[in-house]
């Protein structure tokens, strides 16, 4: 790749890395860690990683709803720590981050701070390496940690979100810095999620979708699928939203199936025992949903499902041994017209 078809301001600073990230932290430019210079150089190697031309608008990204070309994604892959050979999964990421399904604007607005989860399936997981397996929501994989890192520098760096000012989350929370995994395919006994959507198995895709906090769903004393899921249930508990994520660990989801849960099962099991009732919320609390879902109906004897439909529920398997799955809250609210965002899954196009 030919440098002189980028199209970037150059800016010039001492060549001394300390120097380099004082800079760019002045700027506003990074997430508070260090990055590392996108040098044009860099930025060519990861244009040359993929077809599309650097000029490329791949969507726009609000607040500010700047185009997210492809020379402004490498710049931020390079700047997060990437590898050129992730620029396929991130263009997909960055399709997803900005389809109108998923609201980025009001994710990015909001006192909530959500952040984007990505959950990426098919051969590309370990193609490039990406985690699906032990530790798979902590730290240790490049891959896990950068690409995460780099559609949070997207959201800031193009879009213009920026913590007090555009970016208005009270607390927010950890996930913000990178929030990346793989499905662990191998270990799970059900179709995974993107061959759920409809891709066929040998597809590689990306999911987007809000996230803004988890529960630890520990459970070392069931041997039955329906103790396991019902104590899943009871993490559940909550308000309602437009989705939400069950993180099932090997070793459970090989427990639930054996005893003859279907993904489909899985779902509709938790559903009808995850709920908010109506009868342990205060009365302005009971006024506001009243209020939000005229649609409901809901009297002081009404349980709230924790999505408006079983499908609504991502099933998801990935971890390493061990009895400890996770619930993932999605942000957001439910509402008659089906919710106010939306996860999307893109394909990966290699």
């Amino acid at each position: 790749m030919n440098p002189s078809v980028m199209q970037s301001e150059r800016i010039e600073v001492d060549d001394d890395l300390w120097a380099v990230n004082a800079f760019f932290e002045e700027k506003g430019w990074t997430d508070g860690l260090p990055i590392i210079p996108p040098t044009e150089e860099r930025v060519a190697q990861m244009l040359s990683a993929i077809q599309h031309d650097p000029q490329d608008v791949i969507g726009v990204v609000p607040p500010r709803w700047a185009p997210a070309t492809v020379e402004k994604i490498a710049i931020n892959a390079v700047m997060a720590g990437c590898l050129p050979q992730y620029m396929p999964v991130l263009i997909a990421a960055a399709e997803a981050l900005t389809d109108p399904k998923l609201n980025l604007y009001a994710l990015q607005a909001t006192t909530g701070g959500p952040a984007i989860m990505l959950i990426v399936n098919g051969p590309i997981r370990k193609q490039i390496n990406i985690n699906s397996g032990s530790n798979v929501l902590g730290e240790g994989w490049r891959a896990n940690a950068t690409i995460g890192r780099c559609i949070r520098l997207i959201q800031r760096n193009i879009g213009g979100s920026y913590p007090g000012t555009t970016c208005k989350a009270t607390l927010g929370w950890p996930g913000k810095y990178s929030l990346c995994i793989a499905e662990n395919e191998e270990a799970s006994p059900w179709e995974p999620l993107h061959v759920e959507r409809g891709f066929t198995a040998d597809a590689s895709t990306v999911t987007a979708i809000s996230a803004d906090s988890s529960v630890r769903a520990s459970d070392l004393d069931s041997t039955k699928g329906e103790g396991i899921l019902t104590n899943f249930a009871r993490r559940m508990d909550g308000p309602s939203g437009p989705e939400a994520i069950m993180v099932i660990c090997p070793e459970h989801a090989r427990i639930i199936a054996g005893d003859g849960f279907s993904k489909a099962d899985v779902k509709k099991f938790v559903w009808q025992r995850a709920g908010h009732r109506m009868s342990d919320v205060p009365e302005e609390t009971f006024n506001q949903r009243v209020k939000r879902r005229p649609d409901w109906k809901l009297t002081r004897d009404s349980v709230i499902p924790v999505t408006d439909t079983p499908e609504d529920i991502l099933v998801v398997v990935a971890g390493g041994d061990g009895s400890q799955s996770q619930y993932i809250h999605v942000w957001g609210q439910s509402t008659p017209e089906g919710g106010s965002t939306r996860s999307v899954t893109k394909a990966v196009q290699l």
